[in-house]
């Protein structure tokens, strides 16, 4: 059996050796300033030193006592994965999957993956880190757990948003308007779905009630997308920290799996379909475009959220009128003499 992983959270031994001698450097200098020995640096100083040196420790503290949670969680995570015969990496660029979050960040990389794509009931799952919206006035770097699903076959582009602030919002991925389709149910209470423009039926289609039920049993918080022949389930990092959990999302993975490939397994696209001029469809025809959606359907279209939109508004604001300012009193009194 492999070695176990060896991590303390994600607290590096650089930064833990920086942090203690910056902890006593200060706490060193607060004594001096006690003791008098720096001249002109007398007790009334030294008390801020003595803070920061204090809220140095605490946040060390902190860090160290949640990484070793973190790493005990981690250790317990590669042993069950290592005991299922899966595959297990512990740290490297992300794969090439078509999920939002694969896709629209930057610098993505990925921890503690299970691979089991080769396993009866076959998935994906770890952690991916990147940073998004870069292109953007309020881009941020987040962590995000993830697991991903094989579907039998190639689907639309359709998100459901769980209840609040999911991972997709902190990544500042926004849905285009129009995209929004109401659920049957009270199941907008715990989702919200968006789907392609033209898109609503086959949505319905995928998404029937049953399968909701599953999901909100299953992924409630969570945001879900289909995309292409995957299914992504995106929640908080640190979903890996306890004992079981891989047993867990292996018995979550089962259930989602026979719900969503009853539903997904016969879905085809008629406007993938190589219709020419003819109004039916023949067996030959829709074979070749079965596993294909339209090009309508391949993504969803995404913007900028509204909190994007409001920074990117005022940083134009105070940049326009920074060089208003300048302007009238700087150049324009210069041409004038």
């Amino acid at each position: 059996m492999p070695a176990r992983v060896k991590s303390v959270g994600r607290v590096s031994g650089g930064a833990i050796a920086f942090a203690l001698i910056a902890t006593v450097v200060l706490a060193g200098l607060s004594v001096a300033g006690y003791s008098g020995v720096i001249r002109g640096f007398g007790p009334e100083l030294a008390i801020f030193p003595a803070i920061l040196a204090a809220v140095m420790l605490a946040g060390l503290t902190v860090s160290i006592v949640l990484g070793l949670r973190g790493s005990k969680g981690r250790d317990a995570w590669f042993r069950d994965a290592v005991d299922q015969g899966f595959a297990f990496r512990k740290r490297g660029s992300a794969p090439g999957l078509p999920g939002l979050l694969f896709r629209s960040g930057e610098k993505t990389e990925v921890f503690d993956v299970v691979d089991a794509l080769d396993s009866a009931t076959p998935f994906l799952a770890g952690t991916i880190t990147g940073t998004y919206a870069s292109d953007t006035s309020l881009p941020r770097r987040i962590a995000a757990s993830f697991i991903a699903l094989p579907l039998p076959q190639v689907v639309p582009n359709i998100v459901l948003l769980g209840s609040g602030i999911g991972m997709l919002s902190l990544a500042g991925v926004a849905m285009a308007g129009r995209q929004r389709l109401s659920l049957e149910g009270d199941f907008d209470r715990s989702f919200t779905l968006y789907c392609p423009a033209g898109y609503e039926r086959d949505a319905l289609y995928i998404f029937a009630p049953d399968l909701m039920q599953r999901l909100i049993e299953t992924t409630a918080g969570c945001d879900v997308e289909l995309v292409d022949d995957w299914m992504f389930v995106y929640s908080p990092p640190g979903r890996y920290r306890d004992e079981g959990a891989l047993a867990r999302i292996m018995a979550t993975t089962e259930l989602v799996q026979q719900k969503t490939h009853r539903q997904t397994r016969r879905y085809a696209d008629d406007r993938a379909m190589p219709l020419a001029s003819a109004r039916t469809v023949s067996p030959e025809e829709h074979a070749a475009g079965a596993g294909a959606v339209g090009a309508g359907g391949r993504r969803i279209r995404t913007r900028a959220s509204g909190v994007q939109r409001i920074v990117t508004v005022l940083s134009s604001l105070v940049v326009a009128g920074a060089l208003a300012y300048y302007f009238f009193t700087e150049i324009l009194p210069t041409l004038g003499r």
